[in-house]
This record gives C-alpha cells, sequence and structure tokens, in this order.
C-alpha cells in the first residue's frame, strides 16, 4: 500500500536538511556540492569540509535576534572612506560590453584560481586523496553517476535460434546498497551507437545522435547541404566560361535553398525523428527476467518498435518466485509467497528501478524512457508513474542519496497487481507540486476480464480508469479490459509457437511464412500492438505526433468510452463469402434498361433512335438533327447544346 504523503516527483537533491551522520557518510565530491551551494570555500580534507558544513549550519540555525548589540551598534557606525578595489581584466571586459560580471572566486578550489578554465580532471595530488577516498569508502553515492558503470558481463549473440539483427546482452549497474544487479538488454544495432560511443548521458558523435540538441543537428545538415549546393552563375552557354555583369563578385556564389527541406517538419525533419533512440525499462512478474515468455516479449518489442533499447532489470536479485513441484505453494526454500515477497523490500526495488532508468539515460542515450510492466511489474510501473518514492526519500537504504525519480514518459500496465490506485492518482495528486514546471505522462493499462487478483480485477480497471481521467499529470490514458481472458494472457505463452494445420507447416517451410491471421485466439497480439503503437506515440520527443489525446478523441468517443474490448470472435466475417454471395446474386442492369453497345455496328439505328429521343422540343434550328445525320453527328449536336450531356 501506498500513501499519500510518500509521493515526491520533484524531490530537489540540494534543498534538504543533512544530519551529521549524513555529512559525514558523504564523499567529497559530494561535500564540495554542498559547500559551493552555501557559498563556502571548497578547499581542504575531509574533515575540514565536514567541519566547515556542519559549522554552517549550526550558524543558520541561530536565531538571527541573538547577535550581540556591542556588534551590531559597531557594525552600524559610519566607516571610512575605502578605496576602490582594482577592476580585473574580465570585469573591464565585461563592463565594456554591457554585460553583468558575477564573481565565482569563492566557488573554486585553491588550485583553481586564478585559471581562465576549470578542469574536470583532478591533479595528481587531488587524484592520490581521491584515492584514499575511495579506498576508506567504498561506497558512493553521488547520484550524478547513478548508472555511469554499467557494463556488458554477458553477451548472447549468436545463440538465438533466429537471425533478427537484434544485440541480446546481460548488463550489470549498482543498484540498492551499491551492490550489482544484473539486468537482461535486447537492441537493435542503430539503438547501440549510444553504448558504444561510451554513454555519458547521450551519443557525442553528431552523426549517430540527434538526443542532445536535435533541432541544431537537423539546422546544421541542411546548412552543409545547402553550402554543397552553392556554384558560381554562368551568363554564358559555355560552363567553363568567365561570369559576365558581376565584376564585383556579389553574385560569383548564389545560395540555392530547398525550401520543401527547410525547418522542422521536412523529411530531413522526419528521419531525425525516426533515429531517436526510446529506452524501454520493462519490468517482470514474480518469475524474473530470465523467463522464455519475457524475454520473447522484450524481443518483440525491440524488434518492433526499432530503435529502442529494452532493458529488464533483476528486481529480485537472482531469486524469483519458483514454487517447487513437490510442495504447491511453497517454494524450495520451504517459503510461501508472502514470506517470500518480505525478502525484496520496496524501497530496494524502487532504487534498482531508478538505478536501471538511469542506465538507459546514461549509457545507452535514451531521448525517452517508458516502463513496462507485467503482473508484478505493472503495479510497480504504476507507482513510478505517480513518482511513488518508499517512505517518501530518495535516499537509498544504506541513507545515502538514491538513484533520481524515473519520470516516464510513457507507462505501460498489463494486469499489475499490489499497488493503491487511489493513493497513486486522482484530482488532488497534481496540486502539490512544487515548482512549476509540471510533469506530463501517458498511462496505458490492460486486464483480463476473468482476473482476480488484487489491483487487476475489472473492478480495479474502472477505478483506475476513473482516477487517472481527473489528474492533471495524466495528458492522456487508455484503460482497456479482455474479456474471458485469465491472468498474464498477453505474455505467458508467447514464446511458445502457436499450432498450425499441415498446409500452414508446409507452407511455412517452403515460402517462410503463411501470413495466417488468428481472430479467434489473437487478444495477445492485439494487447502488444495497442501497447507497442500507444507507446510510440507519445515517446517521441522530437517532432511528436499531434492531434487530439486518444482519450478525448470524438472519432473514437464509443470505442474509449467502453471499458471492454470489442470480442472480435463474435463480430468475425468470411470475407471469401460474402464475395461469392455478392457476385452470385449481382445482376447487370443497362442503363434506361435497354442494352446498346456503340462498338456493334447492328445496333447503330437502335442507338440513332434513342439519341433522337434525347432531343430537346426547344433546340435551336443550328442544332437540330436532321434526317440524314450519322450517330456521331447526332451526339455532336447534343453536346454542343448541352455541355453536361451524357449518353453512357
Amino acid at each position: 500500500m501506498v500513501n499519500n504523503d510518500l509521493l515526491d516527483d520533484d524531490f530537489d537533491y540540494d534543498d534538504f536538511e543533512l544530519s551529521r551522520e549524513e555529512i559525514e557518510a558523504l564523499t567529497i565530491p559530494q561535500l564540495k556540492q554542498q559547500l559551493r551551494l552555501r557559498g563556502l570555500k571548497v578547499s581542504g580534507k575531509k574533515q575540514q569540509l565536514v567541519d566547515r558544513l556542519l559549522d554552517n549550519d549550526k550558524k543558520e540555525a541561530a536565531d538571527m535576534s541573538t547577535m550581540d548589540p556591542e556588534i551590531m551598534s559597531s557594525s552600524s557606525q559610519p566607516q571610512p572612506p575605502q578605496p576602490p578595489p582594482s577592476k580585473s581584466k574580465a570585469r573591464k571586459m565585461a563592463e565594456e560590453r554591457g554585460k553583468e560580471f558575477i564573481d565565482v572566486t569563492a566557488y573554486l578550489d585553491d588550485d583553481e584560481t586564478g585559471k581562465s578554465v576549470k578542469s574536470s580532471l583532478p591533479s595528481p595530488a587531488q587524484k592520490g586523496a581521491l584515492d584514499d577516498e575511495e579506498d576508506a569508502n567504498p561506497i558512493s553515492s553521488d547520484p550524478e553517476v547513478w548508472g555511469n558503470d554499467a557494463r556488458i558481463v554477458d553477451d548472447l549473440e549468436g545463440r538465438s535460434p533466429v537471425v533478427d539483427g537484434m544485440s541480446r546482452t546481460i548488463v550489470e549497474y549498482k543498484g540498492s546498497n551499491q551492490t550489482m544487479v544484473q539486468a537482461y538488454v535486447v537492441a537493435s544495432r542503430d539503438a547501440l551507437k549510444g553504448f558504444l560511443a561510451g554513454g555519458g548521458g547521450a551519443n557525442r558523435t553528431k552523426a549517430t545522435t540527434v538526443n542532445e540538441d536535435p533541432e541544431q543537428t537537423l539546422r546544421e545538415i541542411q546548412i552543409q547541404r545547402e553550402q554543397a549546393a552553392k556554384r558560381p552563375v554562368r551568363m554564358g552557354d559555355d560552363d567553363e566560361a568567365v561570369d559576365e555583369g558581376d565584376e564585383t563578385g556579389i553574385f560569383s556564389n548564389i545560395l540555392h535553398r530547398d525550401f520543401s527541406d527547410w525547418g522542422k517538419y521536412t523529411l530531413t525533419g522526419a528521419q531525425l525523428s525516426a533515429q531517436e533512440v526510446q529506452g524501454v525499462l520493462l519490468l517482470s512478474d514474480v518469475y524474473g527476467p530470465y523467463t522464455d515468455d519475457t524475454k520473447a516479449l522484450a524481443e518483440k518489442i525491440a524488434f518492433e518498435c526499432q530503435p529502442v533499447v529494452v532493458m529488464v532489470p533483476d528486481l529480485f536479485r537472482g531469486s524469483p518466485w519458483k514454487e517447487d513441484q513437490t510442495t504447491p505453494g511453497f517454494n524450495e526454500n520451504g517459503q510461501d509467497y508472502e514470506e517470500w515477497r518480505e525478502e525484496h523490500s520496496d524501497l530496494r526495488v524502487s532504487v534498482d528501478i531508478r538505478a536501471a532508468a538511469a542506465v538507459l539515460r546514461e549509457q545507452y542515450g535514451v531521448s525517452s524512457v517508458v516502463v513496462w510492466g507485467t503482473c508484478y511489474g505493472g503495479g510497480r510501473a504504476l507507482e513510478v508513474a505517480a513518482g511513488y518514492l518508499p517512505g517518501g526519500k530518495v535516499h537509498d537504504s544504506n541513507g545515502a542519496i538514491g538513484p533520481p525519480p524515473v519520470n516516464p514518459n510513457v507507462v505501460v500496465a498489463w494486469y499489475p497487481t499490489r499497488y493503491n490506485a487511489k493513493d497513486l492518482f486522482g484530482s488532488k495528486k497534481g496540486s502539490k507540486r512544487k515548482t512549476e514546471k509540471k510533469r506530463e505522462m501517458a498511462v496505458m493499462g490492460l486486464f483480463a476480464g476473468n482476473d482476480q487478483l488484487e489491483g487487476a480485477t475489472p473492478k480495479d480497471a474502472s477505478l483506475l480508469k476513473s482516477l487517472l481521467s481527473e489528474d492533471e499529470r495524466v495528458k492522456d490514458f487508455m484503460i482497456k479490459v479482455f474479456p474471458n481472458q485469465q491472468h498474464g494472457f498477453a505474455h505467458i505463452g508467447l514464446s511458445q509457437e502457436p499450432e498450425a494445420t499441415e498446409f500452414e507447416r508446409f507452407v511455412d517451410n517452403e515460402f517462410g511464412g503463411s501470413g495466417r491471421v488468428a481472430m479467434d485466439n489473437g487478444d495477445a497480439e492485439v494487447a502488444c500492438l495497442l501497447s507497442t503503437a500507444f507507446m510510440e506515440t507519445y515517446s517521441r520527443m522530437f517532432l511528436p505526433t499531434t492531434g487530439p489525446p486518444i482519450s478525448q478523441d470524438d472519432l473514437a468517443f464509443d470505442w474509449n468510452d467502453d471499458l471492454n474490448m470489442k470480442d472480435l470472435r463474435e463480430t468475425s466475417r468470411d470475407v471469401r463469402q460474402e464475395i461469392e454471395e455478392s457476385l452470385d446474386s449481382f445482376v447487370e442492369e443497362p442503363l434506361g434498361g435497354r442494352r446498346i453497345d456503340p462498338t456493334d455496328d447492328s445496333q447503330r439505328d437502335e442507338l440513332a433512335e434513342m439519341l433522337r429521343s434525347m432531343e430537346p422540343d426547344d433546340v435551336p434550328p443550328e442544332y437540330k438533327i436532321e434526317e440524314n445525320d450519322t450517330v456521331e453527328i447526332m451526339y455532336a449536336k447534343l453536346r454542343a447544346y448541352d455541355d453536361s450531356f451524357q449518353l453512357f
């Protein structure tokens, strides 16, 4: 269950009180960051930094009214005039150009003062101090470095029987308590360019990314293309001729701008938008990320929505729920389900999820993050959407600062369980924001009509839909219930090959596929198609999809208003039979009930008689049909008199 006070979408890492224990647990870079925020010096050893930060907090807590009156009176006495301070070259240059000069000397280390640039690399002395600090404090909790240490520990290349151009790897990253967590990652080759480029928040090569500033990248491409199109103006017929009439050289190079491909909404802009890499954080059910069905779902998303990086973190740290076949209801350790759940605390799972999202952003350079969950993972996905933090703090279980909130663009939850919708969403959930900037997201939920698990019933679906419609943070939503389906219908069994007839197997072997469409048992495919389409609609950052929200589209109001999905089996059509019945019942009816073929000479007399019958009574003499007129002349006179005249 979730508490209202535990929702913290806009946690400020720099604006919170630190206890003495928390200050002493900070690393040197974190201590310096806190000192800079308070305008204090940042030089010295760790203990000096700690004492300086503690002394400052004590001074700020002191009552201003307790100041010594003698000090106050002495400070109020007039002081002798002081000579103006000497101006530095930088200050003089700023004043000459009418710019504001800001002195940041107080925020620099002692060895950085006086330099024109500030180096991000430590000096040899600093490096030695940092090494000593790391040896003394192996746990690093700086939120700025979450996700930077992810690395591949196992490459599954070549182990898949399907040649689909997908890369399958096992990635290891630091999660809760700075312990290593593994995740199954599937992505296309194009989606991995950010990881191969070294990560660092986004790809740094302009040729492979548009994540940092797509508009600037687009403008550079268009300008380069425009510059390459410059060419001298030739006044003569010969291309080698010297320009004439351009003695000043003004027109020596003419800019040929292709206005059809200039600006954002162009072919090049669309290409850059299509190259954006989205990150999908797939939260598995209680059986973990390495089941065949969960891996099949990850591969399906990665293949159908390229380019995306699908990451499935192991939220259970190698200990998923696995029922012992000899003792139903218990696992191999003799634990029942609730005892097993207690081993995986909400806080630890939340930190692992947030750290995984940081890996997608920092190492893979994704432009947006989508959280997609099934069953247990679906409930966690809804909590991520609402910004739920266990305990109301961003801190890890060891007291250190944890990863930042995920802030997903899209959340897809399939039959979610173990969440409290009323504590997560509603009309008042978006009114507690600390800043004016509002985070918007799109939420989709799919449910099974026969599901009885808490949180995943049709009644829960109706409640969730009502709350999402009132939440101002939700820019669009879609909640659907698939009638007559069981819990897990959309992904359980996804890895199994569908049963095929002898004819379908023959076509598969001879032609590579039969193209069959299962309308009687295709709810799983429909669920996946709806989810991927919804995801791609709202995960695109550059040139996003325009138009009314799906939940407010008047053209599809009836479909959106109905909570239940339409059962395709009840309205299945036999198109071939309909065509055959139409052909059998077709009766050709000639115009006016008379069959006349203009190309048949034997029918010319009949055609001439019909043309004479069409002649108006008040036709002028020059257009009147004569006795000896041919069929062609008759038709020409009727057309000349009435431009709209048509025979057939």
